[in-house]
């Protein structure tokens, strides 16, 4: 019960990546003791929160769509993460890159996909089933 208060907290202090890591280490642990009522908790706070419980996903978006884009594969890799929701911080950490070289990147598939935003780069890889 204490991640699951830990990730609430967080989740208020607007520390969603904390939130979520504790909600999901809460989760597992409630799901390996067949632990109902924290389970059905845990869903109520993930709902309150917006916190989701299942890890996110990265699909690698495949050579050929990303030709059809313009998009290098170094630039499919880094749309796959924006489409996570990653910042630029993040999605340098996880590239061994700095943040402004991804700022650079994200930058230009925005500019290669005719958007203005991040938001609108993910609908277009969501379109793709990137997410």
């Amino acid at each position: 019960m204490a991640l699951v208060r830990e990730a609430e907290a967080a989740a208020v202090a607007g520390a969603a990546d904390r939130a979520a890591t504790s909600l999901r280490r809460a989760h597992a642990t409630a799901s390996e003791l067949g632990a109902l009522r924290l389970l059905a908790e845990i869903g109520a706070v993930s709902s309150r929160t917006r916190v989701s419980i299942e890890a996110p996903t990265r699909v690698v978006l495949g050579e050929s769509s990303a030709e059809r884009l313009g998009l290098t594969p170094r630039e499919a890799e880094v749309l796959a993460l924006v489409a996570a929701g990653r910042t630029n911080r993040q999605i340098g950490d996880e590239l061994y890159v700095s943040d402004k070289t991804a700022s650079v990147h994200v930058s230009n598939i925005l500019r290669k996909l005719g958007v203005n935003s991040r938001v609108d780069a993910a609908a277009v890889a969501q379109r793709l089933g990137m997410t």
